[in-house]
């Protein structure tokens, strides 16, 4: 049964996951909000309408990036000196700061050192959170808790929507201060979690404080401090500790030499692929885009987005990359061609709602959910933290790109795209399939040391699945091993399937 205790520190780490995908969501409505428009918009010199420049949009937007990429080095290289449980406090810290000078309405510049703040926090949570997950839960629970880790990522999105829609038709600056300032709610929650949170047994052991590191597993766990599974999971991270000193300190520029470049090449490019595709538009300025394009009820659209990605993602552990890619690809060369034969009509408006639907559900379904996975699994365990820390920068630098750069494409006072701009989200989706194609290769029910052996091997993505076959399994006593993989190595023929104890 899960202690009080265990389910704040668990509603600490699924919290902060909340918060990275409320921020992809809330500026979505708050920059269609008209009392925002009105504070932070320019006049039109020939209706005197009020809009939102794209430079203003722009920045609002993308900046948020520098603060993320600190936030993520801060967390590669001092994480381990203020611990995971410093790093929530120092998180939520940053963030309430962030969101109270975002609410309170103050000119551009402090809005947009809001922004900063607030990528400062989402760096820190996006390395420590999922650190801190992994690093307390034991082996049977790990797996169940990494895969509900992408439910809050994208429930945030769905309340951020659904704020926005509830608050769009209060009068002044309620219209958007209340979306902003919910995210006090959620940096509460994460801080008083902390404070029921230990420090992570594993970073304990690591400072060679085996009586606290006991302590900790034994409120992670809920079990007395001197039982017997204690002793056997604190011997367990003392070996993976012990195994990863002996090979010393880990070094940055080792994840660019031999395996582990082929591993950090997967993911940091599953990074910027994954933007690419052209998801961070669709949640960023899809309430923007809607209104400009004729859709009535943007901000429901929105919501209803947020929800289908909410849904589909993580719905299947066997996702393919290629027909999700196939399904996104025909969606938006569907819309592209509607709109340049039929363009501002009831066909052109209903096709970029129903295909953008479809558009996020083949993403939530595939890319979202292999994409994140992609970002993280590939890597060894000694340089994780390293690799996962470069791929984290990729990724945020490509979002601060898309953001920055596609209010200047799409809006009509600049060069005025419009709809047209799937055909370009067509283009990189066609794009990401052949890289996917390439070097993308199938990972998906291989333990640890077998993914370790097929970077060994060199195995090409394409033949990565006939690869997988080959490995075979045998049963022994109801347990399940692998058959030898080549003749003549012992190690192949040990290889464990999963966590088998033999």
């Amino acid at each position: 049964m899960v202690s009080l205790r265990q389910a704040a520190i668990y509603g600490m780490v699924f919290t902060s996951a909340t918060l990275i995908g409320y921020d992809s969501g809330y500026l979505n409505g708050v920059l269609g909000s008209p009392d925002f428009i009105r504070r932070y918009g320019v006049t039109d010199r020939e209706d005197g309408t009020m809009y939102l420049a794209p430079r203003t949009k722009s920045l609002f937007t993308s900046l948020l990036v520098i603060g993320t990429l600190i936030g993520s080095m801060l967390a590669m290289f001092k994480s381990d000196r203020i611990g995971r449980k410093g790093s929530f406090f120092l998180a939520a810290i940053l963030y309430a700061i962030g969101a109270s000078l975002q609410t309170a309405a103050p000119p551009p510049g402090v809005f947009i050192l809001g922004r900063i703040f607030t990528g400062l926090a989402l760096g820190l949570i996006s390395i420590v959170s999922p650190s801190y997950l992994v690093e307390s839960s034991t082996g049977t629970s790990r797996g169940r808790l990494v895969a509900l880790y992408s439910q809050p990522l994208t429930g945030g999105n769905v309340i951020a929507c659904g704020i926005s829609l509830g608050t769009k038709h209060l009068a002044g600056a309620n219209s958007w201060r209340i979306t902003i300032a919910f995210q006090l709610i959620l940096v509460l929650a994460v801080f008083l979690g902390a404070l029921f949170a230990p420090e992570s047994p594993v970073l304990l052991l690591q400072r060679t404080n085996p009586s606290a590191a006991r302590h900790s597993l034994s409120i992670l766990r809920n079990l007395p401090a001197s039982s017997a599974a204690i002793d056997q999971a604190l011997q367990e991270i003392q070996t993976s500790i012990s195994e990863r000193d002996s090979l010393g300190h880990p070094h940055l520029a080792e994840i660019f030499h031999g395996t582990d470049l082929r591993r950090t090449l997967l993911g940091t490019a599953m990074g910027f692929m994954t933007i690419a595709t052209g998801i961070t538009f669709w949640f960023g300025y899809g309430t923007t885009f809607f209104k400009a394009a004729g859709v009535q009820n943007a901000y429901l659209v929105s919501l209803i987005l947020a929800l289908v990605n909410a849904i589909f993602t993580g719905r299947s552990v066997d996702a393919c990359l290629l027909w999700g890619g196939g399904i996104m690809g025909i969606t938006q060369i569907v819309v592209a061609v509607i709109h340049t034969v039929s363009p501002d009509t009831a066909a052109d408006h209903n096709s970029l709602i129903v295909c953008t639907v479809v558009f996020i559900a083949a993403y939530a379904a595939t890319w979202g959910t292999v994409g994140w996975v992609t970002m993280t699994e590939p890597y060894s365990t000694r340089l994780r933290i390293h690799q996962t820390t470069i791929t984290m920068v990729v990724y945020w630098l490509s979002t601060w790109a898309v953001g920055f750069v596609t209010p200047y494409i799409v809006d009509a006072t600049a060069a005025d795209l419009g709809v047209y701009i799937s055909y370009v989200w067509f283009g990189m989706v066609v794009l990401s399939l052949a890289w996917a194609y390439v070097f993308v290769p199938e990972l998906s029910g291989l333990s640890t040391p077998e993914i370790d052996l097929l970077f060994e091997d060199q195995v090409p993505a394409w033949k990565s699945v006939a690869w997988k076959r080959s490995l075979g399994s045998i049963s022994i006593d109801g347990q399940e091993l692998q058959k030898p993989v080549t003749e003549g190595s012992v190690s192949r023929g040990s290889i464990e399937k999963g966590k088998v104890d033999v």
